[in-house]
């Protein structure tokens, strides 16, 4: 056995002598959490170690201060009453397990466990990827549903003293200026601050999961990447063939997603990331990916797909358009409006679209000229653009000025309907026309300012109405939340002087802020003078 490997051993040893004393003593409780805190704090460590070996030179370069797990120092103290102490310690055992687990694999190249089962029903959530596999001879897989976890949420993660969102105490308003909106699920802190942690926030609006890494992976369904929440492929999704789709039921992430719809935060999946493919090669093909999302993450009832829902009967808000590559660009205006159309068939909720362009214009991975009428938010990205980004002065008003500037569309179709609602499309009605709209030559320099928008009565689509609460495109500042998220970082008082800045420009569109990412967002409190999250801050100056 190689050396390295011996760690295995006294880790294992350490979790039973640590949390021996909760199952065999009453003595000296309080010295639990401390205890278990180094030992968590060193497999986490590890496991940062395991996933940093396996990365290619070109992965390790670009993402070396990317995948940095947390000093021992910068934790948060355990609470003070012993009954939140266990709970907190409780969680952080069982995602640190989960990450032992994974070393174990990837040390002895042991694949999840399976546990065969002549039941279609499934267990009760373990720290283990179990799935259960069924003897072949019974009907359909059935959905599971979702039963938010019992009790309140944890206390929020975060170092400034935020306070609990409760149920009933809060609603989304598409129309405010002060909106947050975070990305979850792919940064180093996701093992330790979870999706419930983030929507307890009162300043978080809406939480972005990231990512659908591709459209048409194994069976013809889409793939995955939630980092470390959800588990190995269900056995329906074995079954089926779609190996790229996740059980998220099974490890309580998607009881989650359903707690944090109970605040009436807003969450949504993006598609795409820098490690994706969405490649598309025809319009028809893009509607088909459009039902498949439809039916795997949205309101969908095909009874088919049911079963492969990674999320269980939890219905998402909508979907986010993260792009990064400009073959895969053509077909995506034809996917979001076929969205839009399934999204305007459902009335028992408001979904919503967005996408993440860069801030220099045009982008050709995101081309925006052709979904200006279909998309809800443009979390336009300003960082890892030196001519735009956040840190960039001038250069940065200017942008988001011109970006606000290409948004603006003439009034909102199908809201004249007296009865509130947008007529429905039937099966012989063609699909809404390209939008009219010249697109920006590639050969205008990155940082002019383009032309003023069209005029309303120039012949441009206006924007499609699903009754939603928004009449036209908004526009958000995408914001890193930590340094290591690349260049245009800011601090958080530095980020309070540039939004003043951004107040003072009147832009009629401007929604608020994104972040990349949630889990560093919500830690970002207690550094400075301002003793504010980046999320607060955009709370207070834009009110």
């Amino acid at each position: 056995m190689p050396c390295h490997r011996l760690f295995l051993l006294p880790f294992l040893s350490l979790v039973i002598l640590c949390t021996s004393p909760v199952l065999v003593s009453g003595s000296d409780w309080n010295s639990i959490p401390n205890s278990l805190h180094h030992l968590l704090h060193t497999i986490e460590n590890q496991d940062h170690e395991k996933h940093f070996a396996g990365l290619e030179r070109r992965d390790t370069a670009a993402r070396a201060s990317y995948w940095r797990p947390l000093q021992l120092s910068q934790r948060d103290d355990p609470p003070a009453d012993l009954e939140t102490q266990l709970i907190n310690v409780a969680s952080q055992l069982t995602s640190t397990l989960n990450a032992l687990w994974g070393i174990v694999q990837h040390e002895y190249n042991i694949g999840p466990p399976v546990i065969a089962s002549g039941s279609a029903s499934y267990p009760d959530p373990t720290v283990f990827p179990i799935t259960v596999v069924t003897d072949g001879h019974a009907g359909s897989h059935s959905t599971p549903p979702v039963v938010p976890p019992p009790g309140p949420p944890p206390t929020s993660a975060g170092s400034s003293p935020l306070q609990q969102q409760t149920p009933g105490a809060y609603a989304f308003d598409p129309q405010a200026s002060n909106l947050n909106v975070v990305y979850y699920s792919q940064t180093d802190l996701t093992g330790t601050v979870t999706l419930t942690q983030v929507c307890s926030d009162p300043s978080i609006d809406a939480v972005i999961l990231a990512f659908i890494t591709g459209l048409f992976g194994p069976g013809g369904y889409p793939s995955m990447n939630m980092a470390s929440n959800c588990w190995a492929p269900s056995a329906a999704q074995q079954d089926a063939g779609a190996a790229g789709l996740l059980d998220c039921v099974g490890d309580g992430f998607a009881a989650q997603i359903s707690s944090c719809q109970s605040l009436g935060k807003k969450v949504l999946i993006s598609m795409g990331g820098a490690y994706s493919n969405l490649q598309i090669s025809s319009a028809d093909q893009a509607t088909q990916a459009a039902r498949l999302l439809w039916n795997l993450f949205l309101g969908g009832t095909d009874a088919t797909t049911a079963p492969l829902r990674p999320y269980g009967s939890v219905i998402l808000d909508g979907i986010d358009l993260d792009n990064e590559k400009p073959a895969n660009a053509q077909y995506m205006p034809s996917l979001m409006t076929a969205l839009r159309t399934l999204m305007a068939t459902d009335s028992r909720k408001p979904y919503y679209l967005s996408a993440a362009p860069q801030c220099p214009q045009p982008d050709q991975s995101i081309l925006v000229p052709d979904l200006v009428n279909v998309i809800d938010f443009f979390n336009v990205q300003f960082y890892n653009n030196p001519s735009c980004q956040l840190d960039a002065g001038q250069g940065f008003l200017d942008s988001l000025t011109s970006w606000s500037n290409s948004l603006l569309l003439p009034p909102a179709t199908g809201n004249n309907n007296p009865s509130g609602s947008w007529p429905r499309p039937s099966s012989s009605s063609p699909p809404p026309p390209p939008s009219t709209r010249p697109k920006r030559s590639s050969r205008v320099r990155r940082t002019q300012i383009p032309p003023p928008p069209l005029d309303p009565g120039a012949g441009s689509n206006p924007f499609v109405n699903i009754n939603n609460g928004i009449t036209s495109p908004r526009l958000l500042v995408g914001t890193p939340a930590f340094s290591a998220a690349g260049s245009g970082y800011v601090t958080v008082a530095q980020y309070q002087n540039i939004l003043e800045q951004v107040k003072a420009l009147h832009l009629p569109n401007l929604a608020g802020a994104t972040f990349w990412d949630g889990a560093y967002e919500i830690k970002s409190g207690g550094a400075g003078a301002t003793n504010m999250t980046y999320a607060q801050v955009v709370r207070e100056v834009f009110g």
